[in-house]
């Protein structure tokens, strides 16, 4: 047995549009005022009425978490909400809306896990050290770390609440952890025998770093490794905002484009502007030496001058800011860098400047760089992090003169799996009474 789903339409060829276009579903059948259309075993048919039928909701199920943010990325400009979990269903989803106001739901059903079976321990031994993970890293640093510890892991795709990371702490020796996890005072209090943090990051904000001292834990991250990556990373936003790739490409899924035109998609050029770096630390080098390859300006500004390997102009932040064609920010978040660019310093760049934070999201006020973005006072912008992340507010989402990815600086294999080298590195140093890699405190 088979099944169609039927709708009236008001608007036929719009909808058809719409399901066939943009949401990339086939015609399987065409019966002039009535077409319908599939995509895997859903069939969805809307006929021609004089008035429409909307209510109900139209679920498209995916396979993965991953195909579910991918499908959030395609289809962002219906979307009703940000893709979130939602435990009462143990499911994955994000809502929108078809252009009629039928309710649209792009879904994943997660696996039947209890809240309390998030941690598990993956290599029973009482003779090796306890090491909490509280999230997998690539499987070659899987295995090195379950040579040397017995790993508890966290084994769903999602942040330990404060309750399971505080449970899971209670007898470890050791924690890998990421930016995303709050290791406050009450979570080290839960941790009687831990004598290492190893962050799988360069940031270390996320720590409680005097109550970690305090308690003579150790503190690590993993500097170094990413740098390249993310100077990469913060390329393709460059060029992406610039030339506004992103936005092309929908333009051009969505089948609008219909040959050359003179005004179609204008950008701005990269060659021979000027790049402003705010922070010029490993990251911030590896960006502006890869400007020489455009003839670009680099203009820097940092506490003192600096001898680089290449031309550079160091200059106090406001003539940065009012010079540069293109802002990148390359600095921790500090009690001092919090909301560096705030209103005064935004209204400083030049009309039709570009801004790029691969960074952290809270250097920058967002709400007021979204009223810039919105009044077309700055150009664009490209953002790999957020203020609140993961949460990024609708209107920023909804602004076609952004470019939004999720925090994917340093995510290429490669760099990953050194990240996850080193992060075990300085785990293993520290148990066994030895100088860590990357030791912060």
């Amino acid at each position: 047995m088979a099944g169609i789903i039927f709708f009236k339409t008001t608007h036929l060829k719009l909808i058809s549009d719409f399901y066939q276009q943009y949401l990339g579903m086939g015609l399987w059948l065409d019966q002039g005022q009535c077409k319908i259309f599939e995509s895997g075993n859903l069939r969805l048919g809307f006929c021609a009425a004089e008035q429409a039928e909307t209510s109900g909701t139209i679920t498209f199920y995916y396979s993965s978490i991953a195909e579910v943010d991918k499908a959030y990325t395609r289809f962002t400009r219906i979307a009703t909400s940000q893709p979130k979990q939602n435990p009462d269903f143990n499911i994955y989803h994000f809502w929108g809306q078809d252009p009629e106001g039928r309710i649209l739901e792009f879904q994943h059903f997660l696996p039947r896990y209890q809240d309390d079976q998030a941690l598990k321990i993956l290599n029973p031994d009482e003779h090796k050290p306890r090491l909490l993970l509280t999230m997998f890293l690539p499987e070659p640093v899987m295995q090195v770390l379950k040579k040397d510890f017995c790993v508890k892991a966290n084994i769903l795709d999602r942040l330990l609440s404060k309750a399971e990371l505080m449970q899971g702490i209670s007898d470890a020796e050791a924690l890998i952890c990421l930016l995303g996890d709050t290791i406050s005072t009450d979570v080290l209090e839960a941790a009687p025998n831990l004598k290492v943090i190893s962050n799988y990051a360069v940031g270390y904000n996320n720590i409680d770093l005097e109550a970690a001292k305090s308690r003579n834990i150790a503190v690590c991250n993993t500097p170094g490794v990413l740098t390249e990556s993310t100077a990469d990373l913060t390329w393709a936003l460059i060029m992406a905002t610039t030339r506004r790739i992103v936005a092309s490409d929908i333009f051009t899924r969505e089948g609008h484009f219909t040959g050359w035109k003179p005004l179609l998609f204008l950008g701005k050029d990269v060659h021979e502007r000027k790049l402003g770096i705010i922070g010029m630390g490993r990251i911030g080098q590896a960006v502006a030496r890869r400007a020489t390859g455009f003839d670009m300006k680099v203009l820097y500004t940092s506490p003192q001058p600096k001898e680089l390997p290449f031309a550079a102009e160091h200059l106090p932040l406001d003539d940065l800011l009012r010079e540069a064609d293109i802002i990148s920010l390359h600095l921790p978040l500090t009690n001092d860098t919090w909301h560096l660019l705030g209103a005064r310093e935004l209204d400083l760049l030049k009309p039709g400047a570009i801004l790029i934070n691969t960074a952290r999201g809270a250097i920058v006020d967002e709400a007021e760089l979204i009223t810039r973005l919105r009044d077309q006072r700055i150009f664009a912008a490209g953002f790999d992090v957020y203020e609140h992340e993961p949460d990024i507010p609708q209107e920023l989402r909804e602004l076609d003169n952004v470019v939004l990815l999720p925090h994917i600086g340093s995510a290429s294999i490669e760099t990953r799996t050194k990240m996850g080298y080193l992060a075990a590195a300085n785990a293993i140093a520290i148990i066994r009474n030895e100088a860590a890699p990357a030791r912060i405190v």
